[in-house]
């Protein structure tokens, strides 16, 4: 525009047409940039798609649905801008609130060439690093069709779209039901057994004194000339009390932040607690009849009741998802809110940051409320920030 405007007077001061023409074709051709530029953008109309749910380093894929209501005109060189920000889930008295708390993070994607009439979709794949409920705001879109001299952007406007970021899944060994309290062969009352109907058949064997002549197989017994039966492994149900103590010394608590303002501090050791917790009560709920009894004490205390369930299962990683960690964890209170929750007292699994003497020291109320669960049921307590001893779990998810 400025080379333009010099041109078009340097010309007409010193009688120059060559650059006056120069700068007449120069300044069209701004012009045109402008107008169908600007009539290509308010052309398009684009819809955003993405899942309502993801995990934590795992990618989820945001779709933009784009469609051009041009007749004659294609539209290309078109890039659209979205913004990400972590939030902060808030209960108040009447409704559920969300503030910022996290950096803004900007994504891009963008079409090649969309002719008139026509459809097409464009997607950007996006791994978040940590769990909590992410707010997308409006989007932009913009253009620099036909010359490439500016840019013709709109921003769409609408509501903002909410997902819920899961906590990290880890990867559990085979005999990580170990910690579980409830043994075979010596159940406590939260363990129910079923019948073969209800077990998994694992495999063939000899037959033994004692084994039901129901359970030969009489084809494989035939083809050995000697007995041989069906061998099933039993299953459990399992009525679990899983705590979760999200207790940290590094924990700050801060007011609403600014858009721009830095992430908070995150503990891994509580955020370790936090995805083992999400991955033995997936664990557990998938499939059968295993019910869990999940209470998480952080800044605030919510208790889950956990099953097989699509709704059920939902409902404790969206907990597990948004709680936050605090140095002033009411554990007893924990403990007394999930005896009077459950319809007896369970067996008690608790996943912490810090050992149970620690938890113990701080509150002689948790030490007291401990011990009376312990003469009715059976309690593990797993102390995160001591890994040597929990070798039964990897953080890769791979």
């Amino acid at each position: 525009m400025l080379i333009g405007a010099f041109g078009l007077l340097g010309g007409s001061l010193k009688g120059l047409n060559l650059l006056v023409v120069v700068a007449a074709v120069t300044l069209g051709a701004l012009f045109v940039q402008w107008r169908i530029s600007l009539m290509m953008i308010e052309g398009l109309r684009v819809d955003r798609r993405m899942p309502p749910e993801g995990f934590a380093g795992k990618p989820m894929r945001i779709r933009y649905q784009l469609h051009n209501s041009h007749r004659l005109m294609p539209v290309w060189l078109i890039q659209l801008e979205d913004t990400l920000q972590r939030t902060e889930v808030a209960n108040s008295t009447h409704h559920r609130t969300s503030r910022p708390t996290g950096v803004l993070q900007r994504t891009m994607t963008g079409v090649g060439l969309l002719m008139p009439g026509r459809s097409t979709s464009a997607y950007f794949d996006i791994t978040t690093a940590h769990r909590g409920r992410y707010r997308w705001n409006h989007w932009l879109i913009s253009t620099t069709a036909p010359l490439a001299l500016s840019t013709a952007s709109r921003e769409l406007d609408g509501s903002s779209d909410f997902v819920d970021v899961y906590p990290r899944l880890l990867r559990l060994s085979r005999s990580w039901d170990r910690i579980l309290p409830s043994k075979v062969g010596s159940l406590s009352a939260a363990v129910h057994r079923h019948g073969h109907a209800d077990d998994e058949f694992f495999g063939l064997r000899e037959y033994r004194h004692g084994d039901s002549p129901r359970h030969i197989h009489w084809r494989t017994t035939a083809r050995l000339v000697e007995p041989a039966v069906r061998q099933f492994e039993q299953q459990q149900r399992f009525d679990l009390c899983l705590l979760v103590d999200a207790w940290s010394d590094r924990f700050s608590s801060a007011g609403p932040s600014e858009a721009t303002a830095p992430q908070p501090t995150v503990d891994e050791t509580v955020e370790t607690a936090i995805s083992l917790a999400a991955t033995i009560a997936m664990d557990l709920t998938e499939g059968g009849e295993n019910r869990v009894l999940l209470v998480v004490a952080g800044e605030e205390l919510d208790i889950v009741r956990g099953g097989p369930s699509v709704i059920a299962r939902k409902r404790m990683l969206q907990c597990l998802a948004n709680v936050v960690a605090c140095p002033d964890v009411a554990m007893s209170e924990a403990l007394t809110r999930a005896a009077s929750a459950a319809e007896r007292m369970p067996d008690l699994v608790v996943i912490s940051p810090r050992s149970q003497s620690d938890a113990v020291a701080a509150d002689e109320v948790t030490a007291a409320t401990l011990r009376h669960w312990n003469t009715r049921s059976q309690v593990n307590w797993i102390d995160i920030s001591n890994r040597e001893q929990h070798d039964w779990f990897t953080l890769g998810d791979d």
